[in-house]
């Protein structure tokens, strides 16, 4: 019977968890990451194991929403606890599945634009998400939870933004850039 720090290879070495910074490529973009492991201190070998490739793989997952442009997952995390949401309400409200977000948030993986883009709209507007509430029928779950007021739509100060291009620009829809834009912000009565 091999106790966890022994070398599952040689049997008769003591495991190390290590850490190594490893230069990644994903679109171009170069970046070193984190890649951990462990490594035997008799026979040299090293080797990933479920925690280390679990710790491997969120960190790749990480790089690669950056470079796509999404939602990491601490800014998803961040947006659910800004409307005192839990994991399991913010799959309701949203979308994607039961455990969707703890996915999401632990960068096990990667949202879609769509739902990302979502999510960045309700980040920016309060009356957005409000207007979301409304329409899945969760106001009066989510008003049970104190902290986290929700309004009814029809009581959201509507504001006009001109946001038409200067003259010449191309007008096409493009994801990428609407995510870098974090300008608009919605107010309430």
């Amino acid at each position: 019977m091999s106790t966890p720090d022994l070398c599952p290879i040689c049997g008769e070495g003591h495991v190390t968890a290590m850490v190594q910074m490893v230069e990644n490529t994903y679109k171009g973009h170069q970046e070193n990451l984190p890649l951990h492991y462990q490594q035997c201190d008799t026979c040299t070998s090293d080797f990933a194991g479920m925690a280390e490739s679990k710790l491997n793989k969120r960190v790749l997952m990480a790089f690669r929403k950056r470079i796509d442009g999404l939602l990491t997952g601490e800014e998803i995390t961040a947006l659910r606890k800004q409307y005192k949401l839990t994991q399991a309400q913010a799959a309701r409200l949203f979308g994607g599945g039961p455990v969707a977000f703890s996915k999401y948030e632990n960068d096990d993986v990667a949202q879609s634009e769509a739902m990302d883009t979502l999510l960045r709209l309700v980040r920016r507007s309060p009356a957005a998400f409000a207007a979301l509430v409304e329409e899945k029928g969760l106001v009066d779950e989510l008003q049970r939870t104190p902290a986290a007021p929700v309004l009814p739509f029809n009581s959201v100060r509507r504001v006009h933004v001109n946001l038409s291009p200067p003259e010449g620009t191309d007008c096409r829809y493009n994801p990428k850039e609407f995510r870098k834009f974090e300008g608009v912000s919605c107010q309430t009565n």
